[in-house]
């Protein structure tokens, strides 16, 4: 779905305030199911991917919204691989599964969401 799509990222007419918009609302309990869902995530982790694609990893809203989504899968259970090509491992919004596993490297995730997983994997 997104990564051979690069000119729709650029030519994407949300603004950086839509982007982040919908990315808050991934961090909605009442939502949680549309994003560990196999077929619903793609299209709600995409707004993830439009802000990183945007430079706005470390926009305060995004991280924030990082953080909260972070902290509602590890406390639920059932996420899905997302039904699209193999993300980049980098991506990490792509690999919820992995990140409740407890398999997800911890490197990879952005220093905002460390100390959070890092604490998880302890107690696993």
């Amino acid at each position: 779905m997104t990564y051979e799509k690069e000119e729709l990222l650029q030519r994407s007419e949300f603004s950086d305030e839509d982007i982040i918009e919908n990315w808050k609302d991934a961090a909605n309990p009442n939502y949680y199911y549309y994003i560990t869902d196999m077929y619903t995530s793609p299209a709600w982790l995409w707004y993830r991917e439009l802000a990183h694609k945007r430079g706005l990893d470390n926009h305060p809203e995004v991280v924030k919204t990082d953080i909260e989504v972070l902290k509602l899968v590890l406390k639920k259970k059932g996420a899905e691989r997302p039904f699209i090509e193999k993300p980049p491992l980098e991506f990490w919004w792509y690999h919820l599964r992995l990140i409740q596993d407890g398999k997800y490297p911890l490197e990879l995730l952005p220093d905002h969401l460390k100390d959070i997983y890092k604490e998880y994997l302890e107690k696993k």
